[in-house]
Formats: structure tokens, C-alpha cells, sequence
């Protein structure tokens, strides 16, 4: 694991979690536009920290670790978490267990993977792709066709996020990925509903597998605060750095994490 921390003089926290295959390096664009009023920490997560000597696990095991640097690095606290796609796993887990205090949460994009009967081929066949995408993806031209059903969104501005994949990936840790995924709203069914949560949903409207996943996360936050992106696919958000972090502060300002 990696975590970068931005703009430390400030007290409110916020913590960035990224998607598969990514590193921290994914909010390098939203940091600037944050950091002169939070203190920010994006994390690399196991597997994804470019040095190849750690595998992602799972979830759960992720936030233990994330819990432990909250507790030593940050003053046992942090404001928000933010989990954008698979990312979304470690960031439900940390903010659900409240193991260290977690004001509020957002879940940016986690598409229902979950198919059943179908969820074997899925893992013979997507890690496979994903770990020789891994291999060309910073010289690649185009997406290739399963991402472009998976993203839905601009197919440039998700290529240039390919810029933010670390070296020494593994076969092993896209694998334990993509179990992870499989299992996430397994995972959120078994949570009591939490009516006091400060949790949103973020998603464009052009990306697929979110109806399944709003239900389920509306049963274990019965308050959500749900935002759709209009014409956005997945993850298109972080290609507009200036209105993500606008619309963080405004969530933080109506869940009294803002001041």
C-alpha cells in the first residue's frame, strides 16, 4: 500500500480510494482543487502500488490496513472517503466497520457485477484481459471492446486515465479483484440499515449494471444521497477535476462535514 497526503495544515480529511488497476495517481487532477482547504491522502492499494512486492487480497483486509494508518497517520479520523468503482469496496467496508471514525462516504460508480451462473466465466475471462491491458495501456488507442461496454463514457478521457496504471500488476491481484467485485453487494445486503448514515451514490447516466446496485444501496442507506452525472459513463468524473471537487464540497456542506 502507498498513501500521498496533500495540503496536511488543513483539519477536515478526505481520503481517495481508486479504481482497479489504478494507482493514487488517479486524483492527481482533483487534488489542487482540494487541497488548499482539506487534508487530503489518496491511496495505491495492495497490489496497485507499483512495487510488485504486495498482492491484492480483499476488501476487508484493505481496510485493516487503511484503519491502522488512519489511526497512526491521521489522528484516528478522517471526514470523508471516497471510493471511485472497485475502489468502492475498501471505501464501504472501512465506512461501514466505523472501526475509526469515518464522517461520510462516497461510492463513485460501483456498477452490481454480480451475473449468477455467469460469474465463472467472468473470472476466467476478465483478469485475463485485464492483465494484458495492464501491459499496453499507456500506449493504447483506442479501449478495447468489453471496457468500452463496461465504461459507456468518453473513450478518450477514459484512455488518458490510463496513465495512472502502475507497473508490477499482478495476475493474482486482478483476480482477487474481480472476486471482490463479484461479492460487493453480497457483502452491503448482510449490513443493517444504517438511517443515520451520511453516504452518497455517484454514476453517469450512460453507464450500465447501477439499477440493481442504487437498490441495494438504498436498503443499507436509507438516506442516500444519490447524484447522477447526465451523458457521463463510468468513472468519466474524474476527467472533470473542477466540478468533482465542487460537488464534494457541496455534499460535505449538507452532511455538516463543511463548515
Amino acid at each position: 500500500m502507498e498513501v500521498r497526503e496533500f495540503g496536511i495544515k488543513n483539519q477536515k480529511k478526505i481520503m481517495f480510494i481508486p479504481g482497479n488497476m489504478m494507482c493514487w495517481k488517479q486524483f492527481k487532477g482533483v487534488i489542487p482543487f482540494l487541497a488548499d482547504s482539506y487534508h487530503v491522502t489518496a491511496v495505491s492499494q495492495d497490489g496497485f502500488d507499483g512495487t510488485g512486492e504486495t498482492t491484492y487480497t480483499d476488501s476487508s483486509a484493505m481496510a485493516e490496513k487503511l484503519e491502522g494508518y488512519i489511526r497512526d497517520e491521521l489522528g484516528g479520523g478522517i471526514d470523508l472517503v471516497f471510493g471511485e468503482s472497485f475502489g468502492s469496496a475498501a471505501a464501504a467496508v472501512l465506512y461501514h466497520r466505523q472501526n475509526v471514525h469515518v464522517g461520510s462516504l462516497i461510492m463513485s460508480g460501483p456498477q452490481y457485477m454480480d451475473l449468477g451462473i455467469l460469474n465463472g466465466l467472468l473470472m476466467r475471462v476478465i483478469p485475463v484481459n485485464q492483465y494484458r491491458l495492464c501491459g499496453k495501456s499507456k500506449n493504447a488507442d483506442k479501449l478495447p471492446f468489453l471496457l468500452r461496454m463496461y465504461t459507456r463514457g468518453d473513450s478518450q478521457a477514459l484512455l488518458k486515465q490510463f496513465e495512472n496504471v502502475p507497473d508490477n500488476i499482478s495476475l493474482v491481484s486482478l483476480q482477487n479483484c474481480m472476486k471482490e467485485a463479484l461479492k460487493l453487494y453480497r457483502d452491503i445486503d448482510s449490513f443493517e440499515p444504517d438511517y443515520n448514515a451520511k453516504a452518497a451514490v455517484w454514476y453517469g447516466s450512460e453507464e450500465p449494471n447501477m439499477r440493481t446496485a442504487l437498490m441495494k444501496l438504498t436498503r443499507a442507506f436509507p438516506a442516500l444521497y444519490i447524484r447522477r452525472f447526465d451523458s457521463f459513463g463510468h468513472g468519466e468524473i474524474i476527467s472533470h477535476p473542477e466540478m468533482m471537487a465542487e460537488e464534494i464540497r457541496k455534499f460535505m456542506k449538507e452532511t455538516g462535514d463543511e463548515e
